[in-house]
């Protein structure tokens, strides 16, 4: 099965800027995210697949959380696999692929796993149940994507206004997760987590996502029709004057996380 992926080019890129971003991230939201496969479990995983892996960063936590798990990192871009290659945890390999083209690299797999994945694809139930058509008996998709952002800070909220138009552009949605909210399990699955897992982020490290992806779409043709070259520049120095803001209580996350099961294969009575 293949989901269709007739769209623009990836806008967060794979530059130097667009790595550290991802490094960003991966601290910010590691609580939420350690949370999660905490409940998930299935310590006894042998094959764990971190779809979108970009440097590696989500594929070390995987392989934290799966201790007996070889963990295969999948993604499109040569440059993000090649550094995450060259620093590498023991139990991580990485390849370059399409991760909504299946059969997936070294399916089956006891775990697949995405963050930050599904928010940049045009058809994300669709792209759900392919991939739990892609577990061995028993194994878990799990994905985890914003839902909403809440803040009445007026630069932060001005960047998710300009971030929402340039994802759409490409078939994506900002706010992803609010398409998870009814999903239905795919055949012979269920849903065994379903939670919104707010996240309370301070001002600082807000500020460095957002000037990081900034400075990395700022001149996107599609910002033209809402937003001149001088202000996405006035905003951008704004916002990097503020990465080292500690405030919290300014901006909130809410990431809708969903756990899909296989079902076991049952034996036959004897």
């Amino acid at each position: 099965m293949s989901v269709e992926t007739s769209r623009r080019p990836y806008a967060f890129g794979d530059t130097a800027a667009a790595s550290e971003r991802l490094g960003v991230l991966a601290t910010v939201f590691a609580p939420t995210s350690r949370a999660l496969l905490d409940v998930v479990g299935n310590r006894a995983a042998r094959l764990v697949l971190d779809l979108g892996c970009g440097p590696g960063h989500t594929s070390a936590m995987l392989a934290e959380a799966f201790p007996s798990a070889l963990v295969v990192g999948i993604d499109n871009s040569p440059a993000f696999v090649a550094e995450a290659t060259g620093s590498a945890p023991r139990r991580c390999r990485f390849t370059v692929g399409d991760v909504t083209r299946t059969p997936l690299p070294c399916a089956p797999a006891d775990v697949v796993y995405g963050r930050f994945l599904l928010v940049h694809l045009p058809d994300p139930r669709a792209t759900v149940a392919a991939w739990a058509g892609e577990l061995s008996p028993g194994g878990v998709v799990v994905v985890e994507e914003p839902e909403r952002i809440d803040t009445d800070d007026l630069d932060f909220r001005r960047y998710l206004e300009l971030a929402g138009a340039v994802v759409a552009d490409r078939g994506g949605d900002l706010y992803v997760g609010h398409e998870l909210v009814d999903l239905a399990a795919p055949p012979g699955t269920s849903i065994i987590v379903h939670q919104d897992a707010p996240l309370e982020v301070s001002s600082g490290a807000a500020a460095s996502i957002f000037s990081l992806n900034l400075g990395i779409w700022g001149d996107d043709p599609v910002l033209a029709g809402v937003a001149d070259a001088g202000e996405v520049d006035a905003l951008l120095q704004r916002l990097r004057r503020r990465c080292s803001d500690v405030t919290t209580g300014v901006i909130r996350w809410h990431m809708r996380q969903v756990v899909v099961e296989r079902r076991a294969v049952r034996a036959r009575p004897g």
